[in-house]
């Protein structure tokens, strides 16, 4: 059976794992950020060669990374998590001289979509819209089952959008890490978005962030849904691990619709493969990519 090789590059560490070509991912490890993009690129041809040992059936690298991709040069044109800023302007195919298998990138939101694709909450779908909720809040715009990457490969990255009057955007609105920092700024503690639903009567700063993110995210939708108007939204990131979300949502893009006379509340779902989407997506994209 093919195996596959699949690195996600997220703001806060770079997950790993190996995936065989029923979709099975067989081994998980996480790395931290490495400190340059030297030590960055050793550190991905390194583990590649370490568990080519272990896993010899290993026939190529999918990766997922956060920021401005554009999976024809491998080059990160937008900015990305500040752990990680030296790769900007910098080529992750700089690998392919460093491995002995082809090599695949696509930016995180579009491999989230590509997971759910392959083997997860779209196998029934054509048009449709991935969110993911972590450090930062970006996606995929899909249209006939496939990814609609836009001009500048920048479709679905909601997270640069300014919809609001203050200096922010929907990113700093909605993010998970985004909403906990602001409660942080707030209280000098910590709690996280389920906390804040939690104990909002008692705490007006929980409130406050509360509901600036479930309004926020409702909003993104409904803006999305009248532009594009896609069969379904799915979420992923950690937060959807929390069951009261998708309800809680609903509830208010109810509200919202109604209060605007709108024509349609839009259809939510998580995604299947939560934390793995993106590696799942990484390796699907490779293997599209190089027919593996």
């Amino acid at each position: 059976m093919k195996q596959y090789l699949g690195f996600d590059v997220g703001g806060t560490s770079i997950k790993v794992g190996v995936v065989e070509e029923n979709a099975r991912v067989v081994y998980h490890e996480k790395l931290p950020i490495p400190p340059d993009y030297d030590a960055f690129m050793e550190q991905l041809s390194g583990c590649y060669h370490r568990l080519k040992k272990e896993y010899p059936t290993l026939c190529g690298i999918g990766i997922s990374s956060c920021g401005g991709i554009n999976p024809a040069t491998g080059v990160v044109f937008a900015k990305l998590a500040p752990s990680l800023t030296y790769l900007i302007g910098r080529e992750y195919y700089k690998l392919r001289e460093m491995v002995d298998v082809p090599v695949a990138l696509e930016k995180d939101g579009s491999c989230a979509a590509l997971g759910e694709i392959w083997c997860g909450s779209a196998t029934d779908l054509q048009n449709f819209i991935t969110l993911v909720l972590g450090s930062g809040f970006g996606g995929a715009v899909c249209v006939g089952g496939k990814v609609f990457t836009g001009a500048h490969f920048l479709a679905g990255d909601m997270g640069y959008a300014y919809p609001l009057p203050e200096d922010t955007s929907y990113g700093q609105y909605i993010a998970p890490v985004e909403v906990e920092k602001r409660y942080r700024e707030l209280t000098g503690g910590f709690k996280t978005i389920p906390e804040m639903k939690q104990t909002q009567d008692d705490d007006s700063a929980a409130r406050d962030c509360y509901l600036r993110f479930i309004d926020g995210l409702a909003n993104a939708l409904l803006t999305m849904q009248y532009v594009m108007d896609p069969e379904m939204f799915l979420l992923g990131g950690g937060i959807t691990s929390w069951p009261e979300l998708i309800p809680e949502l609903e509830v208010h893009i109810a509200a919202l619709v109604q209060r605007r006379d709108g024509p349609l509340v839009p259809h939510v779902r998580a995604c299947t493969h939560q934390n793995d989407a993106n590696l799942l997506g990484a390796v699907y994209n490779l293997k599209q990519t190089f027919g593996l």
